[in-house]
């Protein structure tokens, strides 16, 4: 049996949670698929067609050649369940305690989409594509040592640019290395005109930045989790270990395919009778996956794990 009347009280004010991140991010940066029977497809065109001169002699015409192909993937199903107190304890929770539920649910389903998403650029970072034409590998710009700096924020932009993409570049980034950059006058002087349909876009409290065509968003700590100074392996309170490196990836939508068939955020209540004092247990569920595509649409950008932002110009 189903039980969800209880939970649809008017929330009269916000709950206090702790710190987290809340997932959703990514949403709207990557190109979505065709799915169908468990598999996604994502539409590859390969070869470059030449045009030829037309002289007025009779001649056969010279074809190019076009191979449109699709990159495959298979859907995977995930799911989050966590069971309540026992009836007597639901039959007490106000709105707050309510709402404590509900989004921490949610927030369940919102970072495994961002998860799959990011896997999907570490992977392809690593193992490159299994297109005929090249290139077939993702560049890593950077090799752990030094903090972001100025510089290879530039060249992130003109790296992708240059290989003929006029679409939107995204980089996502920890807090720390948006502060670092922020502390050159050109980067901070730059103003954001990114897609306004994005969900960070409307976020007053997501910093962003479109800087030489890149659109820059710092995300929580807990989002970066590739690299020997990842998220949790700081000491003491510290989110990184500042004597390693952090990927971070920078991409375009058609780069990377991510569907998402089965999203299901708001959560599921059953009354479990068989259990002893009927718990009741809530369900969330997710199906969908996520893969890299085009290799020169990608960057690994690998950067010295900083907790702190430093002057560039005390140095």
């Amino acid at each position: 049996m189903t039980v969800q009347n209880w939970f649809k009280e008017l929330i009269r004010d916000k709950v206090s949670m702790r710190y987290k991140a809340m997932g959703g991010y990514l949403d709207g940066m990557f190109m979505q698929g065709d799915g169908h029977g468990g598999v996604i497809k994502f539409p590859v065109a390969e070869g470059n067609i030449q045009m030829y001169e037309l002289t007025g002699a009779i001649q056969e015409i010279d074809a190019s050649r076009l191979n449109l192909g699709t990159v495959d993937l298979m859907i995977r199903d995930f799911e989050a369940s966590a069971w309540l107190d026992l009836p007597a304890d639901q039959r007490k929770m106000g709105p707050q305690s309510q709402e404590a539920i509900a989004k921490e649910m949610t927030r369940t389903v919102r970072m495994r989409r961002d998860e799959l998403r990011f896997d999907a650029l570490n992977a392809f970072s690593e193992t490159g594509s299994t297109l005929t034409e090249n290139p077939t590998t993702v560049e890593t710009i950077g090799d752990g040592t030094a903090a972001i700096d100025l510089e290879t924020a530039v060249y992130v932009g003109d790296s992708i640019a240059g290989t003929g993409s006029e679409e939107e570049i995204f980089w996502c980034m920890p807090h720390s290395w948006f502060s670092q950059l922020m502390m050159y006058k050109q980067f901070s002087s730059s103003e954001y005109q990114g897609p306004t349909d994005l969900p960070f876009a409307q976020a007053s409290k997501v910093r962003k930045k479109t800087f030489q065509g890149v659109h820059m968003i710092a995300l929580p700590n807990a989002m970066f989790t590739y690299g020997t100074g990842k998220y949790g392996t700081g000491s003491g309170a510290l989110p990184f270990n500042g004597t390693g490196y952090v990927d971070t990836f920078a991409w375009t939508k058609s780069a990377v395919g991510a569907e998402i068939e089965w999203n299901q955020e708001n959560m599921d209540m059953f009354d479990m009778p068989q259990i002893k004092g009927t718990r009741t247990l809530c369900k969330v569920q997710l199906s969908g996956n996520a893969i890299g595509i085009l290799p020169e649409g990608v960057k690994r950008i690998r950067g010295l794990a900083i907790n702190k932002a430093t002057d560039p110009a005390a140095a």
